[in-house]
């Protein structure tokens, strides 16, 4: 994993907002594929559509960042601030999210096949439409969140804070809820 400095990171981010506002003509997509931002202060920065494959922003503040569409498989966010973040229809397949802050996070129709989000706070966050198939979930605080259609087969949910959370709809297809806190839920 290479680390780049803030300049090139800038020149990167800079082609990538000329890319989006052109409707994809000019500049250029965003490739921070396995490069380390971890540590930094990302609040609010626009990583819509860009390919973060395996990149590590592990301890970094993502609040309120823009990732819609984003390729973040493999992606490191472990202990990052990626409250109030917008990643619907993100690909975070693989993902590492181990204790980072995902408060009112938006994941709506995202993608997170297999990622791990073990004590992970996730309170009123938003999930709906979204494939956590195989997701590690344990010991997450899932308070109030939206999982209505969501499919969490064969999802990782033991010990997990579940209150007031809507499944409405969602597929719990060989969930493992031992020990989930599951008061006030709607089904």
């Amino acid at each position: 994993m290479r680390r780049i400095k803030r300049r090139e990171l800038d020149a990167i981010m800079s082609s990538h907002r000329f890319w989006l506002e052109t409707q994809y003509t000019q500049g250029a997509r965003a490739n921070l594929c396995e490069v380390d931002l971890s540590r930094e202060n990302y609040s609010r920065a626009d990583f819509r559509w860009a390919d973060l494959r395996g990149a590590s922003f592990s301890e970094s503040n993502l609040s309120e960042a823009g990732l819609f569409k984003a390729d973040l498989r493999y992606a490191n966010l472990s202990k990052a601030n990626l409250s109030r973040a917008f990643f619907r229809e993100a690909d975070l397949s693989g993902a590492y999210l181990y204790r980072a802050n995902m408060r009112e996070a938006n994941l709506s129709a995202a993608i997170l096949v297999e990622a791990n989000l073990s004590e992970v706070d996730l309170r009123e966050a938003d999930f709906s439409g979204a494939n956590l198939e195989r997701v590690n979930l344990s010991r997450a605080g899932l308070n109030r969140v939206d999982f209505r259609g969501a499919n969490l087969r064969g999802a990782d949910l033991s010990d997990a804070n579940l209150t007031e959370a809507d499944l409405r709809g969602a597929d719990l297809t060989g969930a493992d809820l031992r020990g989930a806190d599951m008061r006030g839920a709607y089904q």
